[in-house]
């Protein structure tokens, strides 16, 4: 079986100037962890994960208890906090061999490209 076969398909790519404040709003519309960061050619930069984005915000948000640290904080972009040059496999790999990357890289996501 290959890797096209049961990949996550129409997923949405941001790019590395994307804040955080816009990948919160993602992550809370969409069912899946990990967004790939691509540039402006859609070459796959990097991965950031739902928990990338909620280790970078601050717990004191809201009207009573942000403060201005806190909302610069929003202001951070993706770049800052992806994790960079992600191991890849194609749509024709193997699934073997994805599975394989995962579980030796200790990875939950694996980007197709």
């Amino acid at each position: 079986m290959l890797v096209n076969q049961i990949m996550s398909q129409n997923l949405h790519t941001v790019l590395a100037e994307t804040t955080i404040s816009v990948l919160s709003k993602i992550f809370d519309d969409v069912s899946y962890h990990h967004l790939p960061v691509v540039d402006e050619n859609n070459v796959l930069l990097g991965i950031i994960s739902d928990r990338d984005v909620t280790q970078n915000l601050s717990p004191f948000f809201g009207p009573d208890m942000e403060r201005d640290c806190d909302r610069e904080l929003l202001n951070q972009i993706a770049k800052d906090i992806m994790s960079v040059n992600p191991i890849s496999v194609s749509q024709n790999s193997r699934i073997e061999t994805a599975s394989i990357l995962l579980l030796v890289n200790n990875f939950s996501c694996i980007p197709v490209v």
